[in-house]
């Protein structure tokens, strides 16, 4: 399948996102159909963002907005059918059922106002959420029906998780994929992500440097066989060179496997 692939401005530095123009040229460069990562706070603003991706061939998705319904409404206006919704933290430790369950409804009117517009709600799979690992999944997917998921293959590793597993027992609630990879100093030894000292010794990475096991190539084609018409984001999370060069060899490499 050839799947539609943005690139995602998260941890890009300041100075490139400040400038949509040079966000733009470097993303069409580099050979993405769209990009993820811009916020606007009024109408004027998203056309101005618009007419400026469609100058270069591209697709925003996923624009942020200052509400959850006018969130919902920008994106359909862009012709998405996915947005995210904010994100449930958890309160410093794996929240009891009461403590889940207030969390979740908290979540409900947005849930509910990104259906009305015709969007899937999904919420990140990130680092210190409600949805942090496959287990919270099976938690959190029961309380909250609309909820659909943003598969992030570098936030799974990085809670010792197999993306691979969430893609085999939820592949039909997949709303949006941020494709990243994880490298850590000692993979032998492992990991853990509730040390202090966690990001100091490890980090999200190029597509192509993961050291952990995770298979980008069959994730790919896991989703595609599951049925996925989504957007793939890659996710260049504060990348350690210089992010036109990290988006162009993200790109080569997704071709290197055929997507």
């Amino acid at each position: 399948m050839a799947f539609r692939i943005a690139a995602h401005l998260c941890g890009w530095p300041r100075e490139v996102v400040q400038d949509p123009r040079r966000v733009m040229e470097i993303v069409k460069d580099a050979g993405y159909d769209g990009v993820e990562g811009f916020s606007a706070t009024t109408a004027a603003e998203l056309v101005d963002l618009g007419g400026l991706a469609a100058e270069y061939g591209l697709h925003l998705l996923n624009v942020g907005a200052p509400d959850a319904v006018t969130k919902a409404r920008f994106n359909a206006t862009l012709g998405n059918d996915a947005a995210e919704v904010a994100a449930g933290r958890k309160p410093g430790h794996e929240p009891s059922d009461a403590e889940l369950d207030g969390l979740c409804r908290a979540l409900e009117p947005e849930v509910a106002a990104f259906t009305k517009y015709g969007q899937k709600a999904f919420h990140h799979i990130h680092i210190g959420c409600i949805l942090e690992t496959t287990a919270d999944c099976a938690r959190v997917l029961p309380r909250l029906p609309g909820l659909w998921l943003l598969y992030d293959t570098g936030h799974l590793q990085a809670a010792n998780c197999d993306p691979m597993e969430v893609l085999r027992l939820y592949p039909q609630q997949i709303g949006h994929v941020h494709l990243k990879n994880f490298w850590t100093a000692d993979p032998k030894a492992g990991w853990d992500r509730h040390r202090p000292d966690f990001w100091k010794t490890s980090r999200f990475c190029d597509l192509s440097e993961g050291n952990c096991g995770f298979d980008v190539g069959a994730c790919l084609r896991g989703l595609d066989a599951a049925g996925y018409t989504g957007w793939i984001a890659v996710e260049e999370d504060h990348p350690q060179r210089e992010i036109a060069a990290v988006a162009r060899d993200n790109r080569r490499f997704l071709r290197s496997l055929g997507f």
